[in-house]
């Protein structure tokens, strides 16, 4: 990498093209899964249980996904994150999701604009073009998820960790964890690091004390209304208040719209969001987590050696396996190591890059090859981007 050479910006104008899509896209759609986000918020601000289903109290509570006519609502995460969401829950519903969307957009935009120009690694403005009409990009858009969000903490983490700053850096990946306890997987891509004792001791201390406010802040009610959701599969959920939806609320099933009382009628979901990256696994937890830890203690052994971040970008892949019911969503976690070697590898190979980015998700093959790529990267890097590990082991 030639840190001399000045930074031609306008080269990268052009990979801003997608967002007019991405906009549309964001625009038109419901945000299914973004709704649980917002009604767990409007459920804090009414000093109401986020876990159940309050639609009963009020049609502006209707969850269109995992909730309907059930006891509990679509949230599914610890009562303290709930209150994350505060702040857009006192916002009209349309304007909130689309606020959300442009803040995971904002922060990836932001995180990319840092790696350009502190010069961390070379991102070339095709593979950003790539990502922006990439299926997991759109359908993340489309159904309003956290991962873009959550990816770029991670990566936060890592970043803080290579500086020495490994206090910040293991509350960062603790507060993820706590949020999605899937990503504390990522630990193992510090264990052969000199400061892996002080990172875990941290990150332990850490947990603890989310844990401890988690229980001071929230009430008792809503730590057991947690434990119960998690514990009961989305077909198994108890049937609410309710026997039938109110008449203005519901999906229109030819059209798919989404009808509510705090919205205007809005596309339910894109075809391409219906797609997994673990459907082998989908039906066990722990065998998903034992194949997904053993592929990530591969890539510990096989990139420690040559770079920090190489070792945590491909253990960043296994995050779809080790977690058994990952959507197409899920390849967000992918999108680091894709921009990462874009440059990188030799040109014959650049497709197979692509590959899991673009493969229709009704194939439910791309978690699988994003997770092979990551065993074999180093196989299909230009002999000068190796020598350049070997130089830049903690970049």
């Amino acid at each position: 990498m030639d840190y001399k050479k000045k930074i031609n910006w306008n080269n990268y104008i052009i990979s801003l093209c997608p967002i007019f899509l991405i906009l549309y896209i964001s625009n038109e759609t419901y945000a299914i899964d973004y709704r649980s986000f917002y009604l767990a918020g409007k459920s804090v601000l009414n000093d109401l249980n986020p876990y159940l289903n309050h639609i009963a109290i009020d049609n502006d509570f209707y969850g269109p996904i995992n909730s309907e006519l059930s006891k509990f609502s679509g949230w599914k995460y610890p009562p303290l994150a709930s209150y994350l969401f505060l702040p857009l829950a006192k916002i009209p519903y349309e304007i909130s999701k689309n606020l959300f969307n442009f803040i995971s957009l904002l922060s990836c935009s932001i995180l990319t604009f840092l790696i350009i120009k502190k010069r961390i690694f070379i991102i070339n403005p095709t593979s950003l073009i790539i990502f922006g009409i990439s299926f997991p990009l759109l359908a993340t858009i489309s159904r309003g998820q956290i991962e873009i969000l959550i990816v770029c903490m991670a990566l936060c983490s890592l970043y803080f960790f290579n500086k020495g700053k490994v206090i910040l850096s293991a509350l960062i990946l603790a507060f993820l964890g706590f949020i999605k306890i899937f990503p504390l997987a990522l630990t193992i891509s510090f264990l052969r690091s000199q400061q892996r004792k002080k990172f875990i001791i941290y990150l332990f201390l850490s947990l603890i004390t989310l844990l401890i406010l988690n229980f001071t802040f929230c009430p008792k009610e809503w730590n057991e209304s947690f434990i119960e959701r998690i514990l009961i599969p989305w077909d198994q959920m108890p049937m609410g208040d309710l026997d039938k939806l109110p008449s203005n609320l519901g999906v229109i099933k030819d059209s798919m719209m989404v009808i509510t009382s705090d919205a205007r009628n809005l596309f339910h979901s894109h075809f391409f969001v219906f797609g997994f990256a673990n459907p082998l696994l989908s039906d066990t937890l722990l065998l998903s987590g034992i194949v997904g830890i053993i592929g990530s203690i591969i890539c510990l052994f096989k990139y420690s050696n040559y770079s920090n971040t190489l070792c945590f970008l491909t253990i960043m892949n296994w995050i779809n396996i080790i977690n058994p019911i990952s959507w197409i969503m899920g390849l967000i976690w992918y999108v680091p190591l894709f921009i990462y070697s874009f440059d990188k590898v030799k040109p014959s190979y650049k497709l197979i890059l692509v590959l899991p980015l673009i493969l229709p998700p009704f194939l439910n093959a791309s978690g699988y090859l994003a997770a092979v790529i990551s065993l074999f990267i180093i196989k299909i890097f230009k002999n000068e981007s190796i020598l350049e590990l070997d130089h830049l082991k903690n970049i």
